[in-house]
């Protein structure tokens, strides 16, 4: 049984009773009123499940949003933050594996084109592609999506409209075809990665910058990490259908919630207040998350 499999079966018994082009299928000549009703309540249900997932996919961070913040940071680029574009074919083997980091992957090349960096952007797109084909959503993504980013190389708005759109359609198509679990893990890589990626630039940051320098670009970073809350609440309220799934899902979902734990720990919006008579926000701060961020996002890119 494949990772999705317990997704394709919503709706199984619709599709045999409720969609066939005859209810003899289900029960013969001698099939109740009764059984027809049911058949169509599973219909009905199928239906809402598959409502009910695009609605809760809908509510997933846009994969561009935490990297235009972090270039507006004023933050260098640092590509050692990168996941290593050799590793995609060792994702192949398990299509967990090949979904959560087709979604690292796709905030690395939101991180490159939010800070230029066009050509690695398309590089990496080609390795991302592997995984996409892999999954089977390649055409889901446009046949010309490549074409469309070359275009773009001048013009990073429109590289970052390009992958926002292309990421929206690779959800609606998994939605649509009882893969909401592919999805979710998507979603659940990409956001990690910013995260990670967040976190970097926060350590990373030049200890030789004038103190009131790198305390002003701290501030601006942190302030992208706080944004961040609402995604990782995204991802918590996405894997919850996931809970009775995977062993996979069920641990992202645990990481998740416990994210959530130190985020309310660290108390953001009041240090990010305070900050304003006196910086009072330290990198030492994001321990706590950090920890629980590397040792996902580790787990995530080593297998």
């Amino acid at each position: 049984m494949t990772f999705s499999s317990q997704f394709k079966q919503l709706g199984k018994v619709a599709l045999a009773c409720g969609l066939a082009t005859s209810l003899v299928a289900c029960g013969g000549s001698s099939e109740t009123a009764q059984s027809k009703e049911e058949a169509k309540k599973e219909i009905a249900a199928q239906k809402a499940t598959k409502a009910d997932f695009n609605l809760i996919l809908n509510n997933a961070p846009e994969p561009t949003a935490i990297p235009v913040l972090l270039e507006r940071s004023g933050a260098e680029f640092d590509a050692t933050l990168l996941n290593k574009r050799e590793s995609a074919t060792s994702y192949t083997l398990t299509e967990a594996s090949s979904a959560l980091n087709f979604g690292v992957y796709i905030s690395d090349i939101a991180y490159l084109s939010a800070f230029g960096k066009a050509q690695e952007a398309i590089d990496y797109f080609t390795t991302a592609k592997t995984l996409s084909d892999k999954l089977g959503i390649s055409q889901a993504m446009g046949e010309d999506l490549s074409e469309k980013l070359e275009k773009s190389l001048s013009d990073k708005e429109a590289m970052l409209k390009v992958i926002s759109a292309s990421e929206g359609k690779v959800k609606q198509f998994l939605n649509t075809n009882s893969q909401y679990d592919v999805a979710a893990l998507i979603v659940t890589g990409t956001t990690l990665e910013a995260l990670h990626i967040s976190l970097g630039l926060v350590h990373n940051a030049p200890a030789d910058l004038p103190e009131a320098a790198r305390d002003a670009l701290l501030v601006d970073l942190m302030s992208s990490i706080a944004k961040q809350r609402s995604s990782i609440d995204a991802i918590v309220e996405i894997l919850a259908p996931l809970q009775n799934g995977s062993d996979k899902a069920v641990e992202y979902a645990k990481s998740f919630k416990a994210l959530q734990a130190e985020y309310d720990k660290l108390n953001f919006d009041e240090k990010l207040k305070d900050n304003k008579g006196g910086y009072q926000l330290k990198a030492d701060d994001l321990k706590g998350i950090s920890v629980i961020v590397e040792k996902l996002r580790t787990m995530t890119v080593s297998e």
